[in-house]
């Protein structure tokens, strides 16, 4: 695999319902040479569980205890 060309960083609070089209929508992109860093900032529900079923090595999950969604970006 290239190295990615484009990071797109998805900050990620109790978003269970959510977050699996958020990354399918990633997944969908034509373009190949990007990876996706998604920050679990801190989530009580099944938020890391969703994204722990996707296996594309270009999908990584970030945990941190909540701090917010400004924290989360940088």
């Amino acid at each position: 695999m290239h190295q990615p060309l484009i990071t797109v960083i998805m900050p990620a609070f109790n978003m269970e319902r959510y977050i699996a089209q958020a990354v399918d929508s990633v997944l969908a992109q034509t373009w190949e040479q990007w990876e996706l860093v998604i920050i679990n900032d801190g989530s009580t529900d099944r938020t890391a569980a969703v994204v722990a079923r996707y296996t594309d090595p270009r999908i990584r999950l970030v945990h941190q205890p909540n701090a917010g969604v400004s924290a989360a970006r940088n």
